[in-house]
């Protein structure tokens, strides 16, 4: 649509006029909506509530310029009068100080609270969603409010509260300004069971990050179209319209989680708007109560998830850590089937509890271990879909379980830090190829018993013990070395190894159990010379040829 000739409006202190715009288009094309009330549409301009005469220099609200019923022929279109963030700062100061009346008070206040964002926060957001990337990732130059700055955006946004009236949207912006100040208990008193319909995920999208103590401006749309949170990789949540909010089932599976918690506890717990509730004290994420997200970030400082965190929950799909995090508790995720994704960037994680991650059936990678010293048992036990764990440098111990019945694990790298492999710990995986490194000393019964692809093993070479049914059922192991420190095979350590023909001793073993090869394809060994005698006797049925090692 084309613009007419400009509207002149006399300025009701010295009654000049000045061109305005009388016509716009009415498309929202390329429109901007934030969480302070400002739209901006770029097509569809509106003028500025205050206005600043050319002539006299004097500042007014719109509403009081008298429409002359003439036009301007020489200006297509006219001006909308919006004002620099100077003036918007001299306007306030200006008309506030001769202002009696609440409601203009209040607009004034929020005229300026928006000209202060329009200056100092609003850009970077701006250039960082068409960057795709975080607020702090952005370069360039923008201006920094003065000390001055700060003081007159604290009293205008205290303003802006005090002369609120009761409506929806006054409503809203009210709590906005409040968790624009930090003030997040006074914005969710504000916002809680506050209800508008279609655009309720504007609500709660506040709630959220006043509930996740962020006090940044909030864009709800950005070049004409909604920022869907939940797949935005500039800000830290990931939410469905259907997630978003505390519905009442959430409500009362909260309720029932709460009446367990200690009242002493109780004092130091926050609430976000998915269902997750932390102990502020301790910084931990203590559970994530249903009905539950399929995507969740974690808060940002937390510390800890809890043992049970998110115990059997079959909706969670992803999940975000904290980069401060550093514990995660007993069977925190267990029973998560179609978990399929754990982000933790630049991870402090130290401590991995008891079946932390056992039978989370759609997670196929562990990448979140770099730093951990400490796994506890059947941590990742029965995850169907992992192929490839790379274990930390750094700890000592493979718990009891660890792996137990990952059947589609092919890949595992044993640090040399290890001195202990514990009981089941990779019964029943795909491993092809092992070598475990000289530095462990022990290791449990059945450790690798049920591998059925495992073709290949070189064992420590300090091993003193291979014990109960080490290599039970390992289809495929076709030889095997045993070092000469070994002095006993344990019963069943290698029963029904079907495709073992050969094994070379490396020493004189003390003790082989008489089932110790049970089942097996054992045809020939070979030994030393010396200790050709001492093999005889325990295996009379079997060649056996010598060699000096």
């Amino acid at each position: 649509m084309l613009p007419a000739p400009a509207q002149l409006y006399k300025c009701p202190h010295c009654g000049k006029t000045k061109p305005m715009l009388s016509l716009t288009s009415g498309n929202t094309f390329g429109g901007e909506l934030w969480s302070d009330g400002r739209a901006i549409y770029p097509m569809h301009p509106s003028i500025s509530a205050i206005q600043k005469c050319p002539n006299c220099g004097k500042y007014s609200f719109f509403d009081n310029w008298e429409n002359t019923g003439r036009t301007d022929s020489d200006t297509l279109g006219g001006t909308t009068g919006n004002l620099s963030y100077q003036e918007a700062k001299e306007a306030y100061k200006t008309l506030l100080s001769n202002s009696s009346n609440n409601q203009r008070s209040y607009d004034i206040a929020l005229f300026f609270v928006r000209a202060y964002n329009n200056e100092f926060r609003r850009p970077q957001l701006r250039e960082a969603f068409y960057k795709e990337t975080s607020a702090a990732a952005v370069s360039g130059r923008f201006p920094n409010p003065t000390e001055d700055d700060v003081i007159l955006f604290r009293e205008a946004s205290q303003l802006t509260i005090d002369y609120s009236n009761n409506t929806r949207d006054a409503l809203i912006i009210k709590a906005e300004m409040h968790r624009e100040r930090g003030e997040w208990e006074e914005a969710l008193e504000i916002l809680h069971g506050l209800q508008i319909g279609h655009n309720q995920w504007i609500v709660d999208t506040i709630i959220y990050f006043a509930r996740q103590r962020k006090s940044f401006l909030i864009p709800f749309m950005i070049d004409g179209r909604e920022i869907k949170y939940w797949d935005q990789p500039n800000f830290r949540t990931l939410l469905k319209p259907e997630d978003f909010g505390i519905k009442e089932e959430r409500k009362k599976n909260l309720d029932e989680y709460l009446s367990y918690v200690t009242c002493v506890t109780k004092k130091d717990l926050g609430c976000d708007v998915l269902g997750g509730v932390y102990d502020e004290r301790t910084k931990t994420l203590l559970k994530l109560v249903g009905p539950s997200p399929e995507y969740y970030d974690v808060e940002d400082e937390t510390r800890n998830i809890d043992s049970f965190a998110f115990y059997r929950n079959e909706r969670i799909k992803r999940v975000r850590g904290s980069s401060q995090l550093s514990t995660i508790g007993i069977k925190a995720f267990y029973g998560c089937k179609n978990l399929e994704s754990v982000e933790i960037q630049g991870s402090n994680l130290q401590f991995i509890g008891d079946c932390a991650f056992m039978n989370c059936k759609s997670l196929r990678v562990i990448n979140f271990i770099d730093n951990v010293r400490y796994i506890g048992r059947s941590a990742f036990a029965g995850m169907d879909e992992l192929g490839l764990v790379r274990l930390p440098e750094g700890i000592e111990e493979i718990p009891e379980f660890s792996f137990f019945e990952c059947s589609y694990l092919e890949i595992i790298n044993i640090p040399n830090s290890v001195r202990h492999i514990a009981s089941y710990s990779f019964q029943h995986t795909a491993i092809t190829i092992l070598e475990i490194p000289d530095s462990v000393a022990t290791l449990g019964d059945a450790v690798f018993s049920r591998c059925f692809k495992l073709r290949t093993v070189k064992l420590p070479a300090h091993l003193v013990t291979i014990p109960e049914r080490t290599f039970d059922s390992c289809e495929s192991l076709r030889n095997i070395e045993i070092p000469k420190t070994v002095e006993s095979i344990e019963k069943e350590a290698f029963s029904d190894t079907i495709a073992l023909e050969r094994i070379r001793f490396h020493g004189k073993v003390k003790y082989i159990s008489e089932t110790a090869f049970k089942g097996s394809g054992l045809k020939e060994i070979i030994v030393p010379f010396w200790t050709k005698g001492h093999y005889k006797k325990l295996f009379p049925n079997l060649t056996i040829r010598t060699t000096i090692l």
